[in-house]
């Protein structure tokens, strides 16, 4: 384990939102680091390539980097922090490619949860409700992989009702946030042959799929690439990773109704807002924006691919190891 003091290499005082910070800081990695997980203000966890994983427990003013034994060659996607010192990591790829990694005591060791055995399924992300927990891989077989833990992480288990999916259609490992707990429902974004939202209410074995969420669609590289939690209903962030388009990358909704929103500044591949409520974040490889419900506020034009709120402080991180910590309203 590595410990690197923290860099504060700007501060962002953004007019949009009074007091809102954006403070870039020293991972001491240079690989990519698509995971990020905000435990509180002060611990957070990060993941990335060549089985990279990072925590901080004061702020961010230090980060300890760690290497997960046997896991050089994975990308770790996503990563749940529980506490200072459990936590899982997600990585992605074909086949045995795919696993979940779990640790207790601080990133010391790391214990192999569950290692796709099926040379079809894909892992692409997680999330948690407490210690309740859901995994999504990629479509087999017309449905979505879908997995559910009830210890942390520790034990999981394949449901059989994944949402349904359509030829060409896919899920994103692109910020550990394509599937989301909501109020009462999961949501799993999707891409590719279909760009919408796929929500499953709890008590029932049905998935309905909302209409088209505008992000792009019919394209392999495009698509909902996030989903999180607003005001009883959901906020979602996409478009093309290989264009700069303007239109369709966002949108918010409510059970099966889409209201789509315009993003001013290109795809935005990751998404969060303020306990559940607004404002909310995006963020991408051109720069991060606040949507306050009614407009977009430019916050800084370092591009990141994930962000992670826990109230209204969270992290963001992306390629060479950029990570920066984010105060929306003052702390």
């Amino acid at each position: 384990m590595r410990i690197v003091t923290a860099l504060v290499l700007f501060t962002c005082a953004c007019t949009a939102q009074a007091g809102t910070t954006l403070q870039l800081q020293d991972s001491g990695v240079d690989v990519r680091l698509r995971g990020i997980s905000a435990v509180d203000a002060n611990i957070a966890w990060a993941s990335g390539q060549k089985g990279t994983a990072l925590r901080t427990v004061d702020g961010g003013a230090q980060w300890q980097v760690m290497q997960v034994e046997g896991a050089q060659a994975l990308d770790f996607r996503d990563v749940e922090g529980f506490s200072d010192h459990v936590a899982v990591v997600l990585s992605i790829g074909p086949g045995d490619a795919s696993r979940v990694y779990r640790t207790e005591d601080g990133g010391q060791s790391w214990a192999l949860a569950p290692q796709n055995n099926d040379p079809r399924g894909f892992y692409d992300c997680m999330a948690f409700e407490g210690e309740r927990g859901w995994m999504l891989g990629d479509p087999v077989d017309g449905r979505y992989q879908l997995f559910a833990t009830d210890n942390g992480g520790r034990d999981w288990r394949q449901l059989a009702n994944g949402p349904q999916a359509e030829p060409g259609e896919a899920a994103f490992a692109a910020s550990g946030t394509c599937i989301a707990r909501l109020h009462g429902a999961l949501a799993v974004a999707s891409g590719g042959a279909k760009a919408r939202i796929h929500l499953l209410r709890d008590g029932q074995q049905a998935w309905q799929a909302t209409m088209d969420a505008g992000m792009a669609r019919r394209k392999q590289e495009a698509g909902v690439f996030s989903v999180t939690a607003l005001a009883q209903g959901w906020f979602a962030v996409g478009g093309d990773y290989k264009a700069e388009l303007t239109t369709g990358n966002a949108a918010v909704g409510k059970g099966k109704k889409v209201r789509r929103i315009n993003a001013p500044r290109g795809y935005r591949s990751g998404a969060a807002c303020v306990g559940d409520q607004l404002p909310c974040i995006a963020t991408g490889p051109s720069g991060t924006d606040l949507w306050d419900g009614k407009r977009w506020h430019a916050l800084g034009d370092a591009g990141f691919d994930a962000i992670d709120l826990h109230g209204n402080i969270g992290w963001l991180s992306g390629a060479a190891g950029r990570i920066a910590r984010i105060v929306i309203g003052g702390e």
